[in-house]
């Protein structure tokens, strides 16, 4: 029996995803209410009920939520059973699902994305407020036009190989439908998307180039398509217009339903450690890690996951492509000290302006060997100017390229240097032990992500301090070194707001990584002249970082004064 209650879409026109379900629809002839929302976050309607959900479409219908195209097309199925769009035979239905993900996740979209015209005045990469949403969504990586271009090429071969599939197979005989049915079937809607999105999407024009693909070399695969949004248009014409729904509308409807919610039950045969009634937070697992929704468990099954939210609403994932969490869950790597080694006195050369001397020294406060370590402050630079490189002959001693930090145990006359080299021995000084499983490396991955943040930083300023009083300014020099700090700090956003980057320890030290993170974010504030405003659309980073801000580690080293190495031995800090 269908529900009481219409569907309510959340989607915005130009969503390709939306489309899929917008011609279900209307293939169906179900009627639905909309709430469009924009192609760009924030979007407060969403909110409003408690979904968190970064992408669309979104359906609602009554108390349950169902996010991702594919499982708002299955419920509808399951829903409203009369003339369903499922193939008739398992084999057949075999044949749809691979076409489900293989559009999906199987590169076909991954590589039509790489063919947007980047040069029409119609193409998204005309829109900045998009592309930033867009580089937040996929963890950082932006779209440019030079990697757009440098994309196109291997995303056209990918797209050919495609089309070749459908014209020399499914549709080799002639058929009109994907499986030879009189009607177009799921498997139609499931592999017609991307193609309609190059072929018929005036956003797209341009995009194929006639003398790699066209309806003369692909002529089968061109009429499917075509034939397919004739038909659709033909049952949108005879379809009900939706109501449209402003969020207070959308929000009284849904949070006021009285219709039953849609059960699942619960699979106790479950790879994941979790029972009814847990706290979670269910998240996508391949990009969009950011939109994370929380509620409690109220349903699991091999395919979905249902969870109640703080609005009593049913909201429901897929399993695929979607990771589910314990609200709470330890994220942070194992590590353990051991004070069997006898730990040698050290020197530090430093200088406290260096945000690598800082993460060394921070790193050394979370290890509790500050007391063993004494301080050399120095001023080095790339090319003699006084003030700046007095120091270049007595650094080079111990590193050949006259940088800081290095560090000099007694053991180790001749030092050692590169502050990741530097954190590594201080780690071993303690037998500091770490699980290598995915999360070390994700973790281990950002440092390097900050390292990038770090060195960035470093050249704009030779670049305005050394460079420009001299009379040599590049200015597209800087502009593309200020991308890779906003890149960067996109990048972390995401792992602080997906919890693969932990709160700093209560007890206990915080790792390098996470050491390197905090440095190389709060020097962007702390340098001005590299225009960037860490805090702007980072709101996870910021809760992170607040915390970050009164640790012991942060506090003792201060970048504008020096430092004391003797503070922890004293029980007070003189800084």
């Amino acid at each position: 029996m269908a529900p009481t209650e219409k569907p309510i879409l959340f989607h915005y026109p130009p969503s390709i995803y939306s489309h899929r379900v917008l011609w279900y629809l209307w293939l169906r002839g179900i009627l639905y209410d909309e709430c469009i929302q924009p192609p760009i976050m924030p979007r407060p309607d969403l909110a409003s009920i408690g979904v968190g959900y970064r992408k669309i479409p979104v359906m609602a219908i009554g108390k349950d939520v169902y996010c991702d195209s594919r499982l708002i097309i299955s419920k509808l199925e399951a829903l409203f059973p009369n003339s369903t769009l499922t193939p008739k035979t398992e084999a057949e239905i075999g044949v749809q699902k691979l076409f489900e993900n293989y559009t999906i996740d199987g590169g076909v979209f991954a590589n039509t994305v790489k063919l947007i015209p980047y040069w029409t005045d119609v193409s998204l990469l005309q829109n900045k407020a998009f592309l930033d949403d867009r580089a937040k969504l996929s963890g950082g990586r932006r779209m440019t036009k030079e990697n757009m271009e440098a994309g196109r090429p291997e995303g056209l071969q990918q797209i050919r190989q495609a089309f070749n599939l459908l014209e020399t197979s499914f549709l080799a005989d002639g058929r009109d439908w994907i499986l030879g049915s009189k009607e177009p079937s799921l498997a139609d809607i499931d592999a017609v998307w991307p193609f309609e999105w190059m072929i018929v999407d005036r956003n797209m024009k341009e995009c194929l180039p006639e003398a790699q693909i066209s309806d003369k070399i692909y002529p089968r695969t061109f009429a499917w398509v075509r034939r397919f949004m004739s038909k659709v248009q033909e049952k949108k014409a005879t379809s009900s217009k939706p109501t449209t729904l402003d969020g207070a509308a959308m929000a009284s409807k849904t949070l006021n339903a009285t219709s039953p919610t849609d059960g699942i039950g619960f699979n106790t045969n479950d790879p994941l450690d979790i029972t009814l009634g847990d706290e979670l937070e269910v998240f996508p697992s391949d990009y969009g890690q950011m939109g994370k929704t929380t509620g409690q468990l109220v349903g699991l099954s091999t395919t979905e996951v249902v969870i109640q939210n703080s609005k009593g609403l049913h909201v429901h994932f897929p399993r695929w492509n979607f990771a589910i969490k314990k609200v709470g869950q330890p994220v942070s790597i194992s590590i353990t000290l051991s004070a069997t080694k006898v730990i040698p006195k050290m020197r530090l050369i430093y200088h406290p302006f260096s945000p690598y001397s800082r993460k060394v020294f921070a790193l050394a406060h979370e290890l509790g060997l500050t007391k063993h370590i004494t301080l050399q402050k120095v001023v080095v630079c790339p090319i003699p100017i006084q003030g700046w490189s007095d120091n270049n002959d007595d650094v080079s001693v111990y590193n050949p390229m006259a940088k800081i930090p290095c560090l000099v145990p007694e053991d180790i006359p001749d030092g050692i240097f590169d502050s990741n080299i530097i954190c590594e021995y201080l780690e071993n000084l303690v037998s500091v032990t770490r699980k290598k499983d995915t999360r070390y490396w994700q973790l281990h991955t950002l440092h390097a992500c900050a390292d990038g943040i770090m060195d960035a930083a470093v050249l704009m300023t030779y670049e305005v301090r050394i460079r420009k009083e001299r009379g040599i300014f590049f200015d597209e020099w800087m502009e593309g070194q200020k991308q890779k700090i906003l890149r960067g700090l996109d990048r972390i956003e995401v792992a602080a707001n997906s919890g693969l980057l932990p709160d700093p320890p209560g007890s206990g030290p915080a790792s390098a990584d996470e050491v390197a993170v905090a440095v190389a974010t709060a020097m962007t504030a702390e340098m001005g002249l590299l225009g960037v405003d860490w805090t702007d659309g980072r709101p996870a980073l910021g809760k992170w970082m607040k915390k970050w801000e009164a640790r012991k580690s942060f506090v003792r080293t201060p970048p504008l004064r020096d430092w004391d190495a003797d503070a922890d031995a004293k029980g007070s800090s003189k800084i």
